[in-house]
C-alpha cells in the first residue's frame, strides 16, 4: 500500500488548519474590546512539580479543567486522547481496561511486566507503573495535564514519551455533594456520586463512587451476542488535615474494578474463512473475558518551612490486578488464544523541595525519589494450527511464569534563574539507577488456563543463564535538562529548552524458546523544543505553539513474527513536528477551541532481518496531521440556560503496528461530537443530549498480522453512540 500523505502536503494542511484557527482569532480582534469578565479563566498547572500558569510554564503542556473534561465528553482516559496534538491512544489489544498511548509517535504497544511503558501516567503525581489497568474514569477531577515531550528531570524514567497526570479534587471545608446519571445506547448506563465536607475545624473528607455498565457494540454470531460490553465500578476516598498552619496531611485510599468481555477483534484477512464484510460482526467462538483491578493508598504531606521553602513527602502504595483471556484469531474453533494472569505490587517514595530565594531571582524543585515493584505475570498460548480443509491441529499449551523484582532511586533539582526581567535560565538534572531481576518459567503441555502446567519440556531461569542471557539487568543514566524563557511582554513569553529521558531496559520475554529472550537496552531521547506562548485579545485568547526535534536511540517496539511470536526491535529514530493550541472567546457565550499538529519521523540503521518483514518504514502510531476545531455557545433562557458544544477532528491516515501492512492502516479519522446542555438558575439540576462520534465514522484502532498462521485481525473504534445525563449539584 503506497501511502498518499507527504511532509509536504501535511505542512500545507497544517498551514491552512493554522489559518482557519487564527482566522477566528483576526476576526475577535477587530470587535471592541469587551469587558475585564469576559477574560478567560486563568489555568494552573503543576508541569512543572509546582504550581503555576499555563501560560508560564515553558513546556508543551495541554491542560483541562472539569469544565472543559465535560465539554468534551471525555468519559476517560482514552476519550482525552482526542483533544491533544500529536497524540493517538486506544484501548490495548483486546483489553478496556488499558490503554496504549503514542505520544509524538513514541509509546508501547507491550503490556507485560519484562517491559516498560514510555508514557509516565501520574495520580496526583503518584506514578503508576503498570499499563494494564490505566483507562482510568475521569469523574471528580480538578483537571487534567498531559506534558508533550520527554520529562527526565522531575518526572524520571519511563515518561520518555511524555506524561499524562490526573489530579484529583482535595477536600475542602464547605459541604457539598453531586450526583449523576446516565443511559444511552447499546444500553450503558452510569451512575455517579460525590460529597464533601468538614468534620470539625481542622478536617476535610471528600467521597466519590462510580458505576457503570452497559452492552457492547459488536455482534457475536457464534455465541448469539453483543460483545464489547462494559461492567466498571469504583470508589476514592481522601481526608485533609491540617496539623497546624504549616502542615497539611492528605490521605486517600481508591479501589477500582473492571469486568468486561474484553475487546473482540473481526478477522479481514480471509486466509481460513471469508471475512465477514463487517468489522462489528464476528464469530469468535471463545469466551473472553477481561478482570481488572487497581486499589493504592496515598499518604501526602506538605510542610512549608517558611516563607521560601516548602517540603513535601509523597508516600503510596499500589496494587494492579488484571486477568484475561483472548481469541486473537475471530474464529469459531481458535486459532490462538492467549491467557494472561498479572499482579504487580508497587511502593513509592518521593521527598520534594521546592523554594524561592534572592528576592525571587531564583527559583528550585529538589528531590529524592524511590520506587520498588513485585510483580507476577503468566502468559499462555493455546494455539490450533488451520488447514486448508478446515481441520485444526492443536499444539501444547505453552505457558511462561514471570516474576520480575524491580527497584529504583533516583535524586534531581532544577533551579530557575531570572536573569534579567524578560530573561530566565532553567538548569536540571536527575540521576537514576535501576536494578531489575527476572525469574521465568516455561513449560510445554499441561493444562490450559491461568497457571503454570508442570508439562516438560520447557526452560527456566538457569537455562537462561547457560546460554549467557543476564537474568539481573541494572541501569543508570543522568538527565539534564538546559532551557532558556523570553518574555516579550506580560502576554507574549517564548522559550527553547534542550531535554534528555529515557525508559528502562528489559527482556522480550513473549517468547516460544529460551533464545529469543533477550535483552534490551534502554530507550534514550534527545530533545529539542521552541515554543511561543501568547494571551491575546486583552486576556480573551489563548494561543500556544511548539516546533520539536526527537534524537533517539534504541527507540523500542514489538513486531509480530510468522511463528506466532513477537519479536523486539530496537533501532535509532528521529522525530520531528509542530504544534499549535488555541482558545478564543469571541463573546460572552462563544467560545471556540482548537490545535493543529504535524509530525514526520524516520527509522535508522534497521536490522536487514528486520526490515520489511517486522520494522516497516513509517512509524507506527504518527499520523503526519491531527486537528481540532470546535466551539462552545450559551442561550439565555426565561428559566436556565442552555449550552450548545460541538467539534470536529480530523487524523490523517497512519500505520497500528510497526510492520506497516496494509491492513494495519487506521484510514482517515473524521469525527464529530455534540452535546445540548440545559441548566437550570443556580446550575443546581443539568440534563445533557450528547452523541460521540456523530457522524458513525468507521476506523481502526489496532491490528494483528498473523497472515502465516490464518488470519489478521483488527480492532474498530467505537460507532456512534449517543448519551443522556442527569445531574444534580449542591455547594
Amino acid at each position: 500500500m503506497i501511502k498518499k500523505n507527504s511532509t509536504f502536503s501535511s505542512a500545507s494542511a497544517f498551514a491552512q488548519a493554522c489559518k482557519n484557527i487564527l482566522a477566528v482569532t483576526a476576526a475577535a480582534t477587530s470587535a471592541p474590546l469587551f469587558a475585564q469578565q469576559l477574560q478567560l479563566e486563568e489555568v494552573v498547572v503543576t508541569a512543572e512539580r509546582r504550581e503555576q500558569s499555563l501560560q508560564q510554564a515553558p513546556l508543551a503542556v495541554s491542560a483541562f479543567d472539569e469544565t472543559a473534561i465535560k465539554r468534551r465528553q471525555a468519559l476517560n482516559t482514552v476519550d482525552i486522547v482526542n483533544n491533544v496534538p500529536n497524540l493517538v491512544g486506544n484501548n490495548n489489544i483486546g483489553q478496556s481496561s488499558a490503554t496504549t498511548v503514542f505520544l509524538r509517535g513514541v509509546g508501547t504497544t507491550e503490556s507485560i511486566v519484562t517491559v516498560d511503558a514510555a508514557m509516565g501516567f501520574y495520580i496526583d503525581d503518584i506514578y503508576i507503573a503498570r499499563q494494564g489497568v490505566n483507562n482510568f474514569s475521569l469523574y471528580d477531577l480538578e483537571r487534567v495535564e498531559v506534558l508533550r515531550g520527554p520529562q527526565g528531570t522531575l518526572y524520571g524514567r519511563n515518561s520518555s514519551a511524555g506524561a499524562i497526570k490526573l489530579i484529583t479534587k482535595r477536600p475542602s471545608d464547605r459541604a457539598g455533594f453531586s450526583v449523576e446519571g446516565s443511559f444511552g445506547e447499546f444500553d450503558r448506563w452510569a451512575l455517579k456520586g460525590s460529597a464533601n465536607g468538614p468534620l470539625g475545624d481542622r478536617l476535610a473528607v471528600r467521597l466519590n463512587v462510580l458505576s457503570e455498565g452497559g452492552d457492547g457494540y459488536s455482534k457475536n454470531r457464534t455465541l448469539n451476542r453483543d460483545v464489547n460490553d462494559r461492567d466498571n465500578w469504583g470508589i476514592r476516598f481522601s481526608a485533609l488535615f491540617e496539623a497546624s498552619e504549616d502542615v497539611d496531611i492528605l490521605l486517600s485510599a481508591d479501589r477500582s474494578r473492571s469486568d468486561s468481555a474484553g475487546v473482540y477483534a473481526s478477522d479481514i484477512g480471509g486466509i481460513v474463512r471469508p471475512p465477514s464484510g463487517d468489522v462489528f460482526t464476528v464469530v469468535s467462538g471463545t469466551d473472553s473475558r477481561n478482570e481488572a483491578e487497581t486499589d493504592g493508598v496515598h499518604l501526602t504531606l506538605d510542610w512549608s518551612i517558611n516563607e521560601q521553602f516548602s517540603l513535601q513527602s509523597l508516600s503510596a502504595a499500589r496494587n494492579t490486578y488484571q486477568r484475561w483471556n483472548l481469541d486473537l484469531t475471530d474464529q469459531p474453533v481458535s486459532i490462538f488464544n492467549v491467557y494472561t494472569l498479572s499482579d504487580s505490587d508497587q511502593l513509592t517514595q518521593e521527598f520534594k523541595l521546592t523554594g524561592d530565594f534572592a528576592d525571587g531571582a531564583v527559583s528550585l524543585v529538589s528531590g529524592v525519589f524511590y520506587f520498588e515493584e513485585d510483580s507476577y505475570s503468566f502468559i499462555g498460548d493455546e494455539i490450533n494450527l488451520a488447514f486448508a480443509d478446515g481441520t485444526r491441529a492443536p499444539l501444547p499449551f505453552f505457558g511462561r511464569f514471570y516474576q520480575v523484582d524491580t527497584e529504583s532511586w533516583a535524586v534531581f533539582a532544577e533551579v530557575r534563574w531570572q536573569l534579567r526581567e524578560t530573561l530566565a535560565l532553567t538548569l536540571g538534572g536527575r540521576y537514576t539507577e535501576d536494578d531489575k531481576q527476572l525469574d521465568i518459567r516455561q513449560s510445554i503441555g499441561g493444562s490450559i488456563g491461568f497457571e503454570p502446567g508442570d508439562g516438560a519440556p520447557g526452560f527456566d531461569s538457569d537455562t537462561l543463564r547457560q546460554l549467557g542471557t543476564p537474568t539481573d539487568l541494572d541501569f543508570s543514566e543522568f538527565t539534564p535538562k538546559i532551557g532558556l524563557r523570553y518574555d516579550f511582554n506580560d502576554d507574549i513569553s517564548s522559550y527553547i529548552t534542550f531535554t534528555n529521558g529515557f525508559k528502562s531496559g528489559g527482556w522480550s520475554a513473549r517468547t516460544n524458546e529460551a533464545a529469543e529472550v533477550v535483552t534490551f537496552d534502554p530507550e534514550t531521547v534527545n530533545s529539542y523544543e521552541i515554543g511561543l506562548k501568547s494571551t491575546l485579545l486583552n486576556g480573551r485568547g489563548r494561543v500556544n505553539i511548539a516546533a520539536f526535534y526527537y534524537d533517539y536511540q534504541d527507540l523500542f517496539n514489538t513486531g509480530t513474527g510468522e511463528a506466532g511470536n513477537f519479536i523486539v526491535a530496537t533501532n535509532d529514530a528521529r522525530v520531528h513536528g509542530i504544534e499549535l493550541e488555541s482558545t478564543v472567546r469571541l463573546s460572552d457565550t462563544l467560545d471556540v477551541f482548537g490545535f493543529v499538529g504535524v509530525q514526520d519521523g524516520k527509522y535508522l540503521g534497521v536490522d536487514p532481518a528486520l526490515d520489511g518483514t517486522v520494522v516497516g518504514s513509517e512509524l507506527q502510531r504518527l499520523p503526519q496531521l491531527s486537528y481540532k476545531l470546535g466551539f462552545s455557545k450559551t442561550f439565555g433562557l426565561p428559566y436556565g440556560s442552555l449550552q450548545l458544544t460541538a467539534d470536529y477532528s480530523f487524523q490523517d491516515d497512519h500505520f497500528t503496528n510497526l510492520q506497516n501492512t496494509p491492513s494495519a492502516s487506521s484510514g482517515d479519522i473524521e469525527l464529530l461530537n455534540a452535546a445540548l446542555s440545559w441548566r437550570s438558575p443556580g446550575e443546581r439540576w443539568s440534563t445533557t443530549l450528547s452523541c460521540r462520534n456523530c457522524n458513525d465514522e468507521t476506523y481502526l484502532t489496532q491490528s494483528l498480522d498473523f497472515a502465516g498462521l490464518g488470519f489478521v485481525t483488527v480492532y474498530p473504534g467505537e460507532p456512534r453512540t449517543w448519551l443522556v445525563t442527569v445531574g444534580f449539584a449542591l455547594e
